[in-house]
């Protein structure tokens, strides 16, 4: 019976996720003292890398209204790339959803393109690789091998701040940066707010819940069985 019990609480720790959530958030209102500037490198948590800047903006500066502050892709000069300055680990398995608020330019006309991506540690398994920016979930790529990967669109001047996401399953274990970037190269640029990185452990099949509240049944009623028959044992003479 101990036998049994320890070989459902192990099924029971393996089943439980290690980790769950969201691992990242920045909406980027403590830079630079929530002061606008343009050419901004001080980021907390992104390098800036390419050969443009971008501009940090704070709420009605530029003619630019959004939450806090925001970051101007296509910076002055621009355009500019934003990468994680952190890399985050995941485990086989594990759902992995980079989620951040894109809006227009608020500047001009016509649109202006952004892209969003991952750059891994090494080659690794993507499973169902897609994208959400018309508030659903679309799969491009059912198995890849990779060691990076960028999804591109577009966004109107005039386009309300929206949420957008790029996701995964993980059909290995690695790390990951993830990283923001505009082509638009005329310095007004697409605008980013509130980024956030959730890796969480797949939530076991209700038939596996099912087998283990079953197991913990068998457990329990074997239990009672022992104290009924330790009650009723006759006392010695």
């Amino acid at each position: 019976m101990k036998k049994l019990f320890a070989a459902l609480a192990l099924s029971a720790a393996t089943l439980a996720p290690a980790h769950a959530g969201v691992v990242f958030s920045d909406n980027f209102d403590a830079e630079n003292g929530g002061a606008s500037a343009l050419n901004y490198t001080g980021y907390a948590n992104f390098n800036s890398t390419g050969a443009g800047t971008t501009d940090l903006v704070a709420n009605g500066d530029f003619s630019i209204n959004c939450s806090g502050s925001c970051v101007d892709l296509d910076g002055s000069p621009g355009p500019g790339e934003l990468v994680s300055s952190s890399s985050f680990a995941f485990n086989t398995g594990d759902l992995v959803r980079l989620t951040f608020d894109i809006g227009g330019s608020q500047r001009r006309s016509g649109s202006d393109n952004f892209f969003a991506g991952f750059n891994f540690g090494s080659t690794v398994t993507m499973n169902d690789y897609g994208f959400n920016f018309t508030g659903s979930d679309i799969v491009v790529f059912p198995t890849v091998d990779t060691t990076s990967v960028t999804t591109s669109s577009s966004v109107v001047f005039d386009a309300a701040f929206s949420s957008r996401s790029i996701f995964f399953t993980a059909g290995s274990a690695g790390s990951l940066n993830f990283l923001f970037g505009s082509n638009s190269a005329d310095n007004v640029g697409p605008l980013l707010d509130n980024v956030s990185l959730d890796i969480s452990a797949p939530v076991p099949e209700p038939a596996t819940w099912a087998f283990m509240i079953f197991g913990f049944g068998l457990v329990g009623s074997a239990l009672r069985r022992n104290r009924k028959s330790l009650t009723a044992k006759p006392a010695l003479a």
